[in-house]
């Protein structure tokens, strides 16, 4: 066990299977579901998916990669966050993105079946409950948004959750049977909206993100813009926005622009 791991208590976890989600091509990037054990003994990690939790993955010390620069997005200097996208009796699943000069995304491809790696939780947000949930989802951070949504529909004081979901073409997209399987489940309940910021699909929105796209895709949905009849629930509408820090900033900036400030209509916060 590396220092860092032992520093942070993290548990071993042995890598059971690894499901290809999007092949690697000359216009995207290779997107995989790894499937791990729990560590021996418990029946758990106690991450709670509803509420942001996320699995720390301890790179070992001497892991070496191939380039001669790489980079990671951790706050941690050995560890990288990352969504559980599932759990099952006895198994999780984290589901991530190869970047070509990612340290921790090239160190998880590289784990072979039956190897074991090492883990630790973080996360201590609280919930704050509303009637309408809306979630923007990135790219990758479909992994988190799709599961948080899913678990918020199990809430009985939330009524609608719809995901906004941007990305470079469909061709950077899955999950696509899960997705039309939770539309089924949770009828009139939940909806989704894709966005396609370089190619044009019949049916499907164009573009980058801004107000007005936010506007279309909530207020529109839920009748709760100004002068709308459920203007009266603006108070009960809650924002999860998933993805870089720089996108999280700017999108939170035009739902301020739009009557929705982060600090009243977060559904996650720490305080």
């Amino acid at each position: 066990m590396s220092r860092w791991a032992l520093f942070k208590g993290a548990l071993p976890v042995r890598l059971l299977r690894k499901t290809c989600l999007i092949e690697a091509s000359s216009g995207c990037l290779p997107v995989y579901t790894l499937t791990f054990s729990n560590p021996p003994g418990l029946t758990s990690l106690g991450v709670r998916i509803d509420h942001g939790d996320v699995i720390n993955v301890c790179v070992p010390e001497d892991y070496r990669t191939d380039l001669r620069y790489h980079h990671s997005h951790s706050f941690f200097p050995q560890a990288q966050p990352y969504s559980m996208s599932a759990e099952r009796p006895g198994e999780f699943d984290i589901t991530f993105k190869v970047y070509p000069r990612g340290r921790c995304s090239g160190y998880l491809d590289r784990v072979q079946v039956g190897e074991t790696i090492e883990v630790f939780k973080r996360g201590t947000n609280h919930r704050r409950p509303g009637k309408y949930l809306g979630i923007i989802a990135y790219g990758v951070g479909i992994t988190e948004a799709f599961p948080v949504a899913k678990a918020e529909l199990e809430k009985p004081d939330v009524e609608h959750v719809k995901l906004l979901w941007a990305s470079k073409t469909m061709g950077d997209t899955f999950w696509h049977e899960h997705l039309s399987a939770a539309c089924r489940r949770y009828s009139g309940r939940f909806s989704i909206a894709n966005i396609l910021s370089c190619e044009r699909q019949e049916g499907l929105l164009h573009g980058r993100i801004n107000d007005q796209t936010l506007s279309d895709v909530f207020d529109a949905s839920w009748r709760t813009a100004h002068g709308q009849e459920n203007e009266a629930d603006r108070d009960q509408v809650r924002f999860l926005v998933i993805g870089t820090q720089n996108m999280i900033r700017d999108t939170n900036t035009m739902l301020k622009n739009l009557g929705y400030p982060w600090l009243r209509h977060s559904l996650l916060r720490a305080f």
